[in-house]
């Protein structure tokens, strides 16, 4: 079924901006903005990439509008976006028109706020170019806060910051990294931010694989036509918003956006079942043979794994209003299983050293503290330890980074055993100490490394189910 525009392009404003139009936006923030645009609204976007790809000369090409395809293996649904109202690259990003912009979302992955891992800290290594050309940035980071000089320079309005990356707390990341910038590059704008500028904490959801050829093919089938910068993505999407804004902002809560005042347990229950189970996918699939979140995700040992890693990681959580945890991890684990979505799991473990700690690491410290068995995120770590920095392509050429890969492959080449790997691995800084500290963690994390080490697939598959039947029958 397609659905076409019901709103005239040229009646919306460019009230919103939106930094990393990448295909998660496209398919996630894009969508929600339509909905309002259907219903009347006349908030429009301006789309701005400092980093690649360009899309501005697909976007113009096409008139401003691309399509989202949702399928989920039995239905299928297109619709034409048309609240991306224009686009911009670094080149031309200073000269965006901010004076009527006081909504502005980022997609800009954890790398993009320029902060030491694990902490709220600016690395200003990471900012000294901008720092020695205030005017002329190159990051997020730096634009953003000279988009602010310049507007407090004009005596603009309150605007409101949200990030909408996968990041814990993000809101209180960004706030905090561009808080340091600017007493650094712009010492007379803190006060001015402090008084108009808010960074509310967002949590969203909607598994938006990289495009694939077969993707392409299936866009167009459905949509009747070529689109160079249409996306596919699964029917479930999700966006919680902490209610914490300045100045005007788009009624979100019509298009079934949640605005809460607590956003952390949301947060914290997407982080740890969902991208929590993603992650675990990441690392034991591939150890396990496959390519792909479809392949692990119905595997039936990785399945029977999952449900003992998703029942102590609820273990650890607070269940949000309207929720039901053991719903939500099952849920979490079907739209794993949608056969139209083959997120490769190299990609999803991309920057792992980024997404364990929340994910993972954090809720085992969690379950060690309670005095309960975090032995299924010590399998999981161990995974990390045998395969982090391995940067061999699955069959469609992805290839997995990681900041510290080059660190962890170092590590691997001078431990002589699991346990010096394990020792090695769980004294890295991105850890709870809980973790290196509690003895039998430590001996759970080394007992896997050395199962997982020489075995074959089956081997470890074996071994996998042995742990979940064990755990499961106890």
């Amino acid at each position: 079924m397609m659905y076409g525009l019901s709103y005239d392009r040229n009646a919306l404003r460019a009230r919103a901006a939106h930094i990393g139009v990448g295909a998660f936006h496209r398919a996630h923030q894009q969508s929600y903005y339509d909905d309002l645009a259907r219903q009347g609204a006349d908030w429009g976007i301006v789309g701005i990439n400092l980093t690649a790809p360009d899309l501005r000369t697909d976007h113009q090409r096409q008139g401003g509008t691309y399509a989202l395809l949702t399928e989920d293996g039995e239905d299928q649904t297109c619709r034409e976006i048309g609240t991306l109202l224009r686009m911009h690259d670094r080149a031309n990003a200073a000269h965006v028109e901010w004076n009527e912009i006081s909504f502005v979302t980022l997609t800009i992955t954890e790398k993009g706020y320029c902060h030491h891992a694990g902490s709220s800290t600016l690395d200003i290594e990471k900012v000294a170019a901008d720092l020695a050309a205030p005017e002329t940035p190159e990051t997020a980071i730096g634009y953003l806060a000279w988009m602010l000089e310049k507007r407090r320079r004009a005596r603009g309005g309150p605007i409101t910051l949200a990030s909408c990356d996968n990041v814990a707390d993000n809101g209180v990341l960004l706030g905090s990294v561009l808080r340091d910038y600017v007493e650094r590059a712009f010492p007379d704008l803190i006060v001015w931010l402090e008084d108009n500028v808010a960074f509310p904490t967002s949590m969203v959801d909607r598994i938006v694989p990289a495009m694939s050829d077969d993707a392409r093919a299936r866009l167009e089938a459905a949509c009747g036509r070529p689109d160079s910068i249409g996306v596919v993505a699964e029917p479930f999407r999700q966006w919680v918003i902490e209610n914490r804004f300045a100045g005007p902002r788009p009624e979100l809560e019509m298009a079934g956006v949640q605005i809460v005042e607590d956003l952390a347990p949301y947060e914290h229950m997407k982080h740890r079942l969902l991208n929590g189970l993603q992650s675990a996918y990441a690392e034991l699939g591939r150890l396990c043979g496959h390519d792909s979140s479809y392949g692990a995700s119905t595997d039936p040992t990785l399945a029977l794994w999952a449900s003992v890693f998703l029942q102590d990681q609820a273990l650890t959580l607070i269940c949000p209003d309207g929720e039901n945890l053991e719903t939500y991890g099952h849920v979490s684990l079907k739209r794993l299983q949608n056969p139209t979505i083959h997120h490769p799991l190299n990609q999803i473990a991309s920057d792992a050293s980024f997404k364990l700690p929340q994910r993972i690491a954090a809720p085992a410290a969690d379950l060690l503290v309670s005095g309960r068995s975090a032995e299924a995120q010590a399998m999981v770590l161990a995974s990390w330890a045998l395969q982090g920095g391995d940067r061999c392509p699955d069959h469609a050429e992805v290839v997995t980074s990681d900041p510290l890969g080059d660190e962890l492959v170092a590590l691997r080449a001078r431990s002589n055993n699991a346990d010096e790997l394990a020792l090695g691995l769980l004294n890295m800084p991105l850890w709870p100490a809980q973790l290196r500290e509690n003895e039998t963690f430590v001996a759970n994390t080394a007992k896997w490394i050395g199962l997982f080490s020489h075995a074959t697939a089956k081997q470890r598959r074996a071994a996998i189910e042995e742990f979940s039947r064990e755990r499961l029958n106890a």
